[in-house]
């Protein structure tokens, strides 16, 4: 049976070097009065259909006793996989990548790694040679590159994340963007907004274009008269800041009275920005943007956001990479995740 050739050591007896003896698969077996096969369901998470549970509580007591691990190294000349997983992502100091990296983790469990190949906000674009030429089983991607020659040569399933124009063969995992932009441009309308700023994120990435585009034309299609204006600055609260604090009387003398920023983390920025300008929230102007992370219901005031489960998006783009790779199917597949409005204090009637 697969990876059960090694383990470590018996944590009870020494041989004559005076060293623990690697425990083996038979010395559980026989600890547990099973068969190596059962042995080997139930150390390699097979067991459920197969093992009742009573024998599985069984072979897990006898493993915790003697100190029995499975040897991976065996496991992977048995089945071809590395029980490794790659997760390429830009800026980890970004909340919402790193959410997505710990759904990715409670997805994959204890029996596959996780290797992250992530930048900083202004680092070059990895190089996916090198990802896809690494000892993984499959990558899930988060970034705006372009991967089918690589990982076709690599023969590596992609899954890649909120990306709503996937590349040719990789499989998917998005949002539903059209129906949260929909309810936002619902919210602000019937509050009546009429002239709405847009802060955008300058990165190449589609998922910001669909943002952007679904917004503004649930807007324009909700009223005609409404006026949308655009600036950008880059994913950090001081960016986003340092923009509000600079171009704020230009704005309110246009009579801007909502803000949108693409990602909560600008959206923060811009939160501590109108604070500083003591711009009263929403009285004078609301503030509401995509994401929906846990701090934006603690801000003050708590954010109105489009609810993006980011740690949703990675647990099902890892759980449907691991279904791919066991079923060994190249079919690309495409999982949409909903999305809706969270109401809270940052936004408000519009100021006359």
């Amino acid at each position: 049976m697969v990876g059960l050739e090694g383990s470590r050591v018996s944590p009870a007896t020494t041989d004559e070097t005076g060293q623990r003896p690697r425990v083996k698969a038979t010395d559980v077996a026989a600890r547990a009065q099973v068969s190596v096969a059962t042995v080997s369901l139930v150390a390699n998470g097979k067991a459920a259909g197969r093992v009742s549970e009573s024998t599985v509580h069984r072979v897990q007591q006898a493993i915790e006793e003697l100190g029995y691990m499975v040897n991976q190294a065996a496991r992977s000349l048995a089945t071809g996989r590395r029980q490794c997983v790659a997760l390429v992502a830009q800026d980890m100091t970004n909340p919402f990548i790193s959410a997505i990296a710990a759904g990715v983790a409670e997805a994959l469990g204890t029996q596959t790694q996780l290797l992250l190949a992530v930048s900083g906000s202004g680092s070059q674009e990895p190089d996916m040679r090198h990802v896809f030429g690494a000892d993984v089983d499959g990558v899930l991607l988060d970034y705006p590159v372009d991967v089918p020659r690589e990982a076709a040569e690599a023969q590596r399933p992609v899954v890649v994340m909120d990306d709503p124009k996937t590349p040719t063969g990789a499989s998917s995992v998005c949002f539903d963007l059209r129906t949260g932009a929909s309810q936002l441009a619902d919210h602000l309308i019937t509050l009546g907004h009429r002239s709405v700023l847009y802060l955008d994120a300058p990165r190449p990435v589609a998922t910001f274009a669909d943002r952007r585009r679904y917004l503004t034309d649930q807007l324009r299609r909700q009223h005609k008269d409404v006026r949308f204006l655009r600036t950008h600055s880059d994913i950090e609260i001081g960016a986003a800041r340092a923009k509000v604090l600079a171009n704020w009387p230009s704005w309110s003398e246009a009579g801007v009275t909502a803000i949108v920023a693409a990602s909560d983390v600008q959206a923060y920025g811009v939160l501590g920005a109108l604070a500083d300008l003591n711009v009263d929230v929403p009285g004078r102007v609301s503030v509401a943007s995509f994401d929906d992370l846990p701090f934006a219901a603690i801000v003050c005031p708590p954010l109105t956001a489009i609810s993006l489960p980011a740690f949703d998006l990675g647990f099902e783009a890892a759980t449907l990479l691991q279904d791919i790779i066991e079923r060994g199917t190249s079919a690309r597949r495409s999982v949409v995740l909903p999305t809706h409005l969270t109401v809270r204090r940052s936004t408000g009637p519009a100021a006359a």
